[in-house]
C-alpha cells in the first residue's frame, strides 16, 4: 500500500498503489501525474513486469510535503480541513466502492447534494488523495507554486489592512517589536489561573507599555482588534487553558479523544502495542568510564499477532512523545543497516521489519498529547490509550520486560537487584561498567534471539496455523502472516519518516560551521553558498533542523529542499562526538560545566596570589632602585640603551657559564672587567675608556 512504481521505458510514468484485493489477487493503481483515475493490475503481471525489470520501486516521493507546519496559510489548512471532511464522508463508505465507477458516481452524487458542493470539486479532492500520498498532507492546496516568493518584497509606510472608519485617524502596522510586546503582555496578564479577560490584558499592556503614546499621540496606539487577532494566531490553545484553567480541567474537557474499541487481531501489524521501563542496570559514559549516568529507558514496539519486536529504543531520557517516536522510528528503518550502526551484522531476514503499523497501542503517558496528532493525520495510524494503571492492555509488550530481566540481568554488571538501598546492601551504582552503547548492542542481541528463536509458550495457533505446521515462533509466525493473511505492508519514504518521527530543533549558521547542542556541522550547500563567511560577515542566523538523538554525526536541515532535508556532517575537530548519543552528549556538557564552577574558586584564590606576588616583586625593585639609581639627567640615561643592552646579555651568559662550572661565589667569578663595568653602570657614569 502507497508504494511508488516506475516504469522504466517512460520516467514520467509513475503509479501508486492504493489497494490491494487479496480475494480476486488485483490491486488497484493511479498515475501521479495526470488526471486519470485508478486502474485495475493483476498482481501476478505486476510480479512479472519485476521479476523482468520492466519496472523499479521508488523512495523518493515527489508529493511529498515536508514544509514546515509553520509556512502553511491559515487560508491553505482551511483548504485542507474541508478537503479532509469531504474524504473523510467518501472513505466511510468503504475505499473498495470508491475503486467502482458505477458506485463512484453514486457516492459522490449523494454527497454533493449532501454538503452542496460541486461533483467535480468532490472528484478533485478524491483524485488529489489518492495521487499524492493517501494522508491529510496530500490534500493542500498547491499555493506555493503562486506568486513571488523568494522575491524581495519592497517596503512601505503605507498603513497596511482596513482603513479606519474615521477621518484623522491614521493607525499603526504591527511590526515584530510590537507582536513581542503582545506576546510579553499574554503571558504576564492573561495567561494566569485567575479568570480574567483579553480586554483586562490589552488595557493593562497599555498601561504598562504604551503610557507616553497614550498621552501625546494615542492615534497610533495598537488597537483591541490587533492584539485580539495576533495573540489568537500565535495562540497554543492546549497551553494557553492548561495556564488559565489548570490541567486537570484541560484533560477533562478539551483532551483529543483517541481511545476505541479494541478488534480482533487478524494479521500482522494490524495492531503494534509500545511501552517503555526504566531498565534495571547502572550505566557509564561513552566519554569516561567513571562517570556513572545512570537507569537508562527501554521502548519497545511489539506486533500483537505474530509477538515480533518490531521497533526498540534504549535512552536516557522520557517517558515521553519524543523518545516514544524514536522508537516508532525504528519500527519503520531498515534493521540491518541500524544493526550496522552498533557493529552487529545481520542479514535483512533475520529482522524483516520496517513499515508502519495500522493501530498502536500505548500507555497515556506516551502518546496522550496533540504532538501525537501526527500519527493519526499524517500517517494513517489509529491510536488506543490504555486506562490508568491497566499494564494489561498491553500485556504482551510488558510480559516482554519481564523476560528480557530474566534472560540478561544476572549477566549484567552494575545490575539492580531486589535489596537496592536496604541497609547493608551492595551499592549496584558503583559496579556499573557498561555504556549506553554497548547495553543497546545487548538489547539487540536479546531481540534477535527472542525474534528468530524463542518459542511462545502461551500462544493459540488457530487452525491455518495448525495444518501449515507453523511453530509459535516470532519471526515463523510474521513470514506466515504476511504470505497468507493480509500482505498489506504500509511503507512511507524515508524523507517523510525523518519529518514526522524524528525530533526537531533549531541550529544556528555561524562562521566556525553550523552549532547545535555545541557541536559544529559543516555541509555541502553550506560551502557551496558560502554561508560561513556570510555568518562571520553579517552576523549569525538561525536554520530549523531534524535530528536522531541516537547518533550526533548527523543532523539534517529543514525547509531547504523541497523533497529532501540538507544533510550536514560533524566538522573533523568536533571528532570525540563521534557515534555518541544526545544523551552522553549532554552529560558531557553538563560534567565540563559543574567541573568549571568548581574550579572558579580556586582560580580565583591562585590569581589572587599571583597579585600579591607581583606586588611584592615590583616594591622590592623600587627599593632597590632608590638605592642604586644616580640622579643624572634623562638624555644621558636615554642614549646608554644600546650599549647597556649589549654589556646586560654579555653579563647574563658570563654568569651561566661560572654558573655551569661552579657552585662558588658569582660576584667573585665573574671577569674583573665586566664587574668594573657592572659597578659603572650602577652609578650611571658614562664612557667606555674608564
Amino acid at each position: 500500500m502507497n508504494q511508488l512504481i516506475q516504469y522504466k521505458y517512460n520516467h514520467n510514468h509513475i503509479e501508486r498503489v492504493i489497494w490491494i484485493d487479496e480475494k480476486y489477487q488485483v490491486c488497484y493503481l493511479v498515475n501521479i501525474f495526470d488526471d486519470t483515475l485508478p486502474n485495475k493490475r493483476l498482481i501476478s503481471d505486476i510480479e512479472e513486469m519485476i521479476t523482468n525489470k520492466h519496472i523499479e520501486f521508488i523512495q523518493t516521493d515527489p508529493w511529498a510535503n515536508l514544509h514546515i507546519d509553520s509556512h502553511i496559510s491559515k487560508k491553505s489548512l482551511a483548504l485542507q480541513e474541508q478537503a479532509w471532511k469531504v474524504i473523510n464522508k467518501l472513505l466511510s463508505n468503504g475505499v473498495e466502492n470508491l475503486l467502482i465507477s458505477k458506485k463512484r458516481n453514486e457516492l459522490i452524487h449523494e454527497l454533493s447534494t449532501e454538503i452542496e458542493l460541486s461533483k467535480k470539486t468532490i472528484l478533485k479532492y478524491l483524485k488529489r488523495y489518492w495521487k499524492r500520498g493517501m494522508t491529510k498532507t496530500a490534500l493542500l492546496p498547491d499555493f506555493q507554486n503562486c506568486g513571488g516568493r523568494g522575491k524581495d518584497k519592497s517596503d512601505s509606510t503605507v498603513k497596511r489592512g482596513r482603513p479606519r472608519k474615521f477621518v484623522g485617524t491614521q493607525g499603526v502596522n504591527i511590526d515584530e517589536e510590537t507582536k513581542n510586546v503582545f506576546r510579553i503582555a499574554k503571558r504576564r496578564f492573561y495567561e494566569k489561573k485567575n479568570n480574567v479577560t483579553l480586554r483586562f490584558a490589552y488595557e493593562q499592556m497599555i498601561k504598562e507599555f504604551y503610557k507616553k503614546e497614550l498621552k501625546e499621540c494615542p492615534e497610533l496606539l495598537p488597537t483591541y482588534k490587533q492584539f485580539v487577532y495576533w495573540l489568537r494566531k500565535e495562540q497554543d490553545d492546549r497551553k494557553t487553558i492548561i495556564l488559565k484553567n489548570g490541567k486537570r480541567h484541560f484533560d477533562l474537557n478539551y483532551r483529543p479523544l483517541l481511545s476505541s474499541a479494541t478488534s480482533e487481531v487478524q494479521f500482522p501489524l494490524e495492531k503494534v502495542q509500545i511501552d517503555s521501563t526504566v531498565a534495571d542496570v547502572f550505566l557509564v559514559s561513552e566519554f569516561n568510564r567513571n562517570w556513572i549516568i545512570g537507569r537508562p529507558i527501554l521502548y519497545f514496539c511489539k506486533d500483537v499477532w505474530s509477538r515480533m519486536i518490531v521497533g526498540i529504543h534504549v535512552s536516557l531520557d522520557g517517558p515521553n512523545f519524543e523518545q516514544a517516536r524514536i522508537a516508532l522510528m525504528n519500527m519503520v528503518e531498515n534493521k540491518k543497516e541500524y544493526c550496522k550502526r552498533y557493529d552487529i551484522e545481520i542479514e535483512e531476514a533475520d529482522w524483516p521489519t520496517s513499515h508502519l503499523p495500522a493501530c498502536l497501542v500505548a500507555d497515556r503517558a506516551e502518546l496522550l498529547s496533540n504532538a501525537s496528532n501526527i500519527l493519526t493525520e499524517e500517517l494513517n495510524i489509529k491510536i488506543e490509550n490504555s486506562a490508568p494503571y491497566r499494564g494489561d492492555f498491553k500485556s504482551i509488550v510488558e510480559q516482554h520486560f519481564r523476560l528480557l530481566n530474566i534472560q540478561v540481568k544476572p549477566l549484567l554488571p552494575g545490575a539492580v537487584h531486589s535489596d537496592f538501598q536496604k541497609r547493608g546492601a551492595k551499592d549496584y551504582r558503583l559496579a556499573g561498567k557498561l555504556t549506553l552503547k554497548e547495553f543497546t548492542q545487548i538489547v539487540i542481541k536479546c531481540v534477535l534471539y527472542y525474534n528468530n528463536h524463542h518459542v511462545i509458550d502461551q500462544y493459540v495457533r488457530d487452525k491455518d496455523l495448525i495444518q501449515s505446521g507453523i511453530e509459535a515462533v516470532p519471526i515463523k509466525l510474521w513470514n506466515w502472516g504476511i504470505q497468507n493473511r493480509a500482505g498489506k505492508l504500509r511503507t512511507i519514504s524515508k524523507d517523510l519518516m525523518m519529518l514526522h518521527l524524528l525530533p526537531r530543533a533549531t541550529a544556528t549558521v555561524t562562521g566556525k560551521g553550523i552549532k547545535f547542542k555545541n557541536i559544529y556541522y559543516g555541509s555541502t550547500l553550506a560551502l557551496k553558498e558560502q554561508w560561513f563567511v556570510k555568518a562571520r560577515l553579517n552576523g549569525s542566523w538561525k536554520v530549523d533542523i531534524t535530528y536522531d538523538p541516537r547518533e550526533m554525526d548527523f543532523i539534517y536541515i529543514r525547509g531547504i529542499h523541497k523533497n529532501s532535508f540538507e544533510r550536514c556532517f560533524l566538522l573533523d575537530h568536533q571528532h570525540r562526538y563521534r557515534s555518541t548519543s544526545i544523551c552522553d552528549v549532554d552529560y558531557l556538557h553538563q560534567y565540563e560545566k559543574m567541573k568549571k564552577t568548581e574550579h572558579k574558586q580556586e582560580e580565583l584564590t591562585g590569581k589572587i596570589q599571583l597579585l600579591e606576588d607581583i606586588e611584592e616583586i615590583v616594591k622590592k625593585a623600587e627599593k632597590q632602585a632608590k638605592k642604586e639609581v644616580v640622579e643624572i639627567s634623562k638624555s644621558s640615561r636615554l642614549k646608554g640603551i644600546k650599549r647597556n643592552r649589549k654589556f646586560e646579555k654579555e653579563m647574563l651568559l658570563q654568569e651561566r657559564d661560572l654558573k655551569d662550572r661552579t657552585n662558588g661565589n658569582k660576584e667573585n667569578s665573574l671577569d674583573p672587567d665586566l664587574l668594573l663595568i657592572k659597578k659603572f653602570q650602577k652609578k650611571g657614569l658614562k664612557g667606555t675608556d674608564e
